[in-house]
């Protein structure tokens, strides 16, 4: 038997980025960043969301985990990025014109036992405002790139996604190799051996732009990636 991907109002397809972080959701905010890069890539069905610190370790010569030391791995296994299917639905009692937004990780870098849902509130067709249920925090999302672009996505044979493209932006996912004990991925990271910590930073997401020749990864959570050219796996 086979069960539908739940499919979301086509108004959340696209390319989103993100403009303000605030905590909490009402002001005065004690946290507010502006600075972070964050892309989140929404198919029909499927998301994949990265998050970049601007702060960060220096990586100049690094070209694999293998040559990281403890600080660059550690900040590597903390970024946040995720992928998985996405639901929406508008029946819960939300503030008006809002719907509640969950977000099903089926890959995870930095995960967590605690729900990922959101309201959700449009200001027009290219703004999208995000607010923890609780009132915990406080995201404004703003539109890169529209859904009514062609969607292609490509999946491993444990039916995990590794490639989620509409139009000339896609995320490619590279898994954690098999063989760590899955108990580590919620050990507290500095709980954790070098090489625990490597094997953690092993989920990698690329974000990529697509020019006139190849695509270019524009944003990774390995940043030493940035500039590289890369194959698509699926055909056009």
């Amino acid at each position: 038997m086979s069960i539908a991907w739940p499919t979301v109002p086509s108004r959340y397809c696209g390319v989103w980025q993100r403009t303000l972080y605030a905590e909490p959701a009402a002001p005065p905010h004690g946290v507010r960043d502006t600075t972070s890069r964050v892309v989140w890539l929404q198919t029909a069905s499927w998301h994949a969301d990265l998050r970049l610190t601007v702060e960060r370790p220096d990586f100049n010569g690094i070209s694999g985990l293998d040559g990281c030391n403890r600080e660059q791995l550690l900040w590597l296994a903390d970024l946040t990025a995720f992928a998985g299917l996405t639901q929406v639905d508008a029946s819960f009692e939300t503030p008006p014109g809002g719907e509640s937004c969950t977000w099903h990780r089926v890959a995870d870098l930095l995960p967590s036992l605690e729900r990922d849902s959101g309201i959700m509130h449009f200001d027009g067709d290219n703004t999208l405002e995000e607010r923890h249920p609780s009132g915990r925090y406080l995201e404004r999302w703003e539109r890169l790139a529209n859904g009514n672009r062609d969607e292609h996505l490509a999946f491993d044979a444990q039916g995990r996604p590794v490639w989620l493209q509409l139009g000339d932006h896609a995320v490619a996912i590279a898994h954690r190799p098999p063989g760590a004990d899955a108990a580590t991925l919620y050990t507290h990271l500095k709980d954790l051996n070098d090489a625990a910590l490597r094997w953690r930073a092993g989920l990698r997401f690329d974000y990529l732009r697509r020019d006139a020749e190849s695509w270019r990864v524009a944003l990774s959570t390995h940043p030493w990636r940035v500039g590289l050219c890369l194959p698509s796996p699926v055909a056009d």
